[in-house]
């Protein structure tokens, strides 16, 4: 069995996985993926080293925990809702505005759909209901926690811009700022972008 820690790097054993981890190691395997998964967006400002996909989810992961606490939600919902909000990209790669636009909104829900359904396959079988409330949660906005994290996702984005604009040129990166606040309308967040954003 072989465990791939990236794209170019793996670990093979000569020993069986016991059954009951299988499906652990399943998705760790695609969890993994992410760490190899460039964000598209960045790249096309032509910068050779950018964020992967795990890069991000981990700030998004750090943002969530503390303005969870701060806010009294529930943290461990959060937590789960950020670490596997891009988690289908492992499968789709990471589509930037453009990318979806192309493929238009149908076929972007489908082939999200689709890795989901590979993803939640690979869990095991107590926890598959409760992982794909949390993805329909998240889709569909409908709990304050899915809230929060789609908003503090655009805003670790715009983190990002504001990071890679002092080197590439404010004007360069304010599409990342635009869709941000097209997307952020929690006051205390908005305020946030506002700042880091002039």
């Amino acid at each position: 069995m072989c465990i791939y820690l990236s794209k170019g790097f793996r670990i093979c054993a000569r020993f069986a996985v016991p059954n009951h981890l299988e499906s652990l190691v399943k998705l760790w395997q695609y969890a993994a993926q992410l760490k190899a998964e460039e964000r598209r967006g960045w790249k096309r400002l032509g910068l050779t080293r950018v964020e992967s996909v795990a890069d991000h989810s981990f700030g998004l992961a750090m943002l969530a925990w503390l303005e969870a606490e701060r806010r009294k939600y529930d943290v461990g919902m959060v937590l789960k809702l950020a670490l596997i909000h891009d988690l289908e990209e492992a499968i789709t790669g990471d589509l930037t505005p453009a990318d979806k636009r192309i493929l238009g909104a149908p076929e972007v829900h489908r082939a999200r759909r689709r890795a989901m359904d590979e993803l939640i396959q690979n869990l095991p079988s107590n926890l598959r209901g409760s992982y794909r409330r949390l993805w329909t949660d998240l889709r569909l906005l409908r709990t304050k926690e899915a809230l929060l994290v789609h908003e503090l996702d655009k805003l670790e984005m715009a983190f990002q811009a504001a990071r890679i604009g002092r080197r590439v040129g404010r004007t360069r990166v304010q599409s990342f700022f635009q869709s941000a606040t097209r997307e952020i309308k929690d006051p205390e967040l908005r305020r946030v972008l506002n700042k880091i954003a002039s």
